[in-house]
């Protein structure tokens, strides 16, 4: 039965359900500020980080929901520097776990294009590390999805207007973010053959609209080469970088076959 779970989750219709959820919630993406016990309303403001922490609260009332229809356990880090956000399993010790993995980030104009980070390319991918900030092993995940959030940036001018309000002001604080959208996807489906931007060792998103994610438009064949091609990107041999892009990467990798 737990077994028939967790298959059920894997062919969630490309996690299109979970999606649909998601964007059915859309009419409560309205937090504007944290309230104290003495009914002081203290506004969000535009930091990025806070707003990431609001999406995730978004978030986790929906991920207990399907894991309760889905007869699985919701684990979330004890650390705040693990990965991933929630996983779901039918126990601690059992495999077949899935990583759920919450991404959040902003535009300018609804245009814009946009991508993320989507986590180390040096830490629990890589034989060795594979208990390295995550939850439970790496080995134990066979499923790992990105949940991404992506919002209008509101001007920080407006949404400071006031430093407090009460809680009969509530609807007068201005939202710092609007036109939330929102994508499930499979990881190596929107990865980029790119590190993430300056000189962290992330792994890079494709950059595009949200379609594109959607639609989970990566240059990678599957996970399998997705995890193959990170487990050894930047590694140096002969004094030189291994390979700088999949096109790169498959003929290292035609050269040093496994």
């Amino acid at each position: 039965m737990r077994r028939h779970n967790l298959q059920k989750w894997v062919n969630f219709r490309s996690a299109r359900t979970l999606e649909t959820k998601l964007k059915a919630n859309g009419n409560k993406y309205t937090i504007s500020g944290v309230v104290s016990q003495d009914g002081t309303v203290y506004p969000l403001g535009s930091d990025t980080k806070v707003l990431s922490t609001i999406f995730e609260l978004f978030t986790r009332p929906l991920m207990i929901e399907l894991a309760h229809d889905l007869g699985l356990q919701l684990v979330e880090p004890s650390a705040q520097n693990h990965y991933p956000d929630f996983t779901l399993c039918s126990g601690p010790h059992a495999k077949n776990k899935i990583a759920v993995d919450v991404k959040t980030t902003y535009i300018e104009r609804p245009d814009d294009t946009f991508g993320f980070t989507l986590g180390g390319y040096t830490s629990f991918i890589r034989p060795g590390n594979e208990s390295k900030n995550i939850v439970f092993p790496f080995t134990d995940y066979t499923e790992h999805w990105v949940i991404g959030y992506v919002y209008e940036r509101v001007a920080e001018k407006k949404a400071a207007e006031c430093a407090v309000y009460t809680l009969e002001q509530i609807k007068d604080i201005p939202l710092p973010y609007r036109n939330v959208r929102v994508f499930v996807q499979e990881k190596w489906r929107i990865s980029s053959d790119r590190a993430g931007s300056g000189n962290t060792t992330n792994i890079g998103s494709l950059v595009g609209r949200i379609d594109q994610f959607r639609d989970g438009g990566g240059p990678f064949q599957d996970e399998n080469e997705f995890l193959d091609y990170w487990r050894n990107y930047g590694r140096i041999a002969a004094d030189r970088v291994n390979f700088k892009n999949i096109v790169e990467y498959r003929a290292w990798r035609k050269k040093n076959p496994l």
